[in-house]
C-alpha cells in the first residue's frame, strides 16, 4: 500500500532518523507491503526508496493541553524522555514541534496509528 510523505520528511527517511509515521484511521496491519512514495508533482507519486513492510502498529492518541503535550502508545502515557524520542524518530526537533504539527493539520485528540517499519517499539 501507499504511504505518502510531504517532500520534507524524504530525507529524513531515506538517512533513517524517521523511523515510523503517525497515520489517521485503522488501515494498516502488521505485513503488509509499504511503498514510500511522495507527492512533490501534484497528481505524481514517486517512489524515494525501497518497499518496506509494517513490522508493527501501535494504538497512538495525541492531545493538547495546558503545558506539554499529552501522547499515549497502546493506551500507556509516554513519560517526557519516550515522547522526546519518538517526536524525533517521526521527523520532529522536539515534542512541541510534533503537537503544533497535529494543531495545524488535524483536530486534537488525534487518535490513529504509529506504523512501524522498523523494530522500535514505545
Amino acid at each position: 500500500m501507499t504511504l505518502g510523505f510531504s517532500p520534507e520528511f524524504v530525507p529524513l527517511i531515506v538517512n533513517g532518523t524517521k523511523i515510523h509515521t503517525i497515520r489517521t484511521g485503522q488501515r494498516w496491519s502488521v505485513g503488509q507491503a509499504i511503498c514510500f512514495c511522495t507527492n512533490e508533482f501534484q497528481g505524481e507519486l514517486r517512489s524515494f526508496r525501497p518497499d518496506g513492510v509494517v513490522t508493527a502498529v501501535q494504538a497512538i492518541r495525541i492531545t493538547a493541553g495546558p503545558g506539554p503535550s499529552v501522547c499515549e502508545v497502546d493506551g500507556r502515557p509516554l513519560p517526557d524522555a519516550e515522547l522526546a524520542e519518538l517526536a524525533r524518530r517521526d521527523g520532529f526537533e522536539s515534542p512541541a514541534q510534533l503537537r503544533q504539527f497535529f494543531m495545524d493539520n488535524y483536530e486534537l485528540p488525534f487518535v490513529g496509528q504509529l506504523v512501524h517499519w522498523t523494530t522500535a517499539r514505545y
